[in-house]
């Protein structure tokens, strides 16, 4: 190889090092920052009820006469929720939180989300239960399912998601608390009024998502990580 050709590698070389090295911490969504491991998949949450269940026929029958009583706002916002999987679900319970014009925190909970979704997943894939649909042809979701929505049913991942985003965005704006987490629990009801999950399903998602904010709000990155939030949400006039 002649000198020209070692040199033009290296510079390619170096151009490519330092396009993969420029994307910081802040800007990757996909770390985790709670330990592997931590949650037992035995004993972190109840297990659904079994399909033979009393339990579990209540639920079918319960979920049937709640949707059938559904008004039209009520239809579309469980349709809004369920095809809104980022923070912004919170835009109508915080006047001026816009999810997109915060990019630190949009950073943040672009973390919440993903760490809420890689444990969600596991203990779907542990507990491996069926949709309403899948069990009821009279319950319809209200969003069509994807392939991968099978058989995927508890915990709900959405009231996963939905929860470990609420504690977090309550610690960051305390002074609006009670209206994040009712927002949070009405994102988690919505998968209900959307037959897409079991109560049983959302309550699983309510104690998994709390546990794993938790978990997060210890981690001294993240916590850095919510200190710039905090500084961009107060600068924008949503916290003090």
């Amino acid at each position: 190889m002649n000198l020209l050709k070692k040199i033009w590698l290296a510079l390619c070389l170096s151009i490519i090092f330092c396009s993969s090295s420029s994307f910081s911490k802040e800007e990757q969504e996909d770390i985790l920052y709670i330990d592997a491991g931590i949650f037992n998949l035995d004993s972190t949450i109840p297990p659904p009820p079994i399909s033979s269940s009393f339990e579990y026929k209540l639920e079918i029958e319960f979920m049937k006469s709640r949707i059938a009583k559904l008004s039209d706002a009520q239809k579309d916002l469980a349709i809004k929720d369920a095809v809104n999987e980022s923070a912004g679900f919170f835009s109508d319970t915080l006047t001026g939180f816009d999810i997109n014009k915060l990019p630190k925190t949009k950073s943040l909970f672009d973390k919440v989300k993903y760490n809420a979704g890689y444990e969600g997943k596991a203990f779907k894939n542990y507990f491996k239960t069926k949709r309403p649909y899948q069990v009821d042809p009279d319950i319809q979701a209200c969003v069509a399912p994807k392939p991968s929505n099978l058989d995927r049913s508890y915990p709900s991942g959405h009231t996963t998601m939905g929860y470990a985003m609420g504690v977090v965005l309550a610690n960051l704006i305390p002074e609006k608390a009670k209206e994040i987490m009712e927002r949070s629990r009405l994102y988690g009801e919505n998968r209900i009024n959307c037959g897409a999950h079991f109560p049983s399903d959302v309550s699983g998602g309510q104690v998994l998502g709390t546990l794993v904010a938790k978990e997060l709000l210890k981690n001294n990155e993240f916590q850095l990580l919510m200190k710039a939030s905090k500084e961009e949400l107060t600068s924008a006039g949503l916290t003090h």
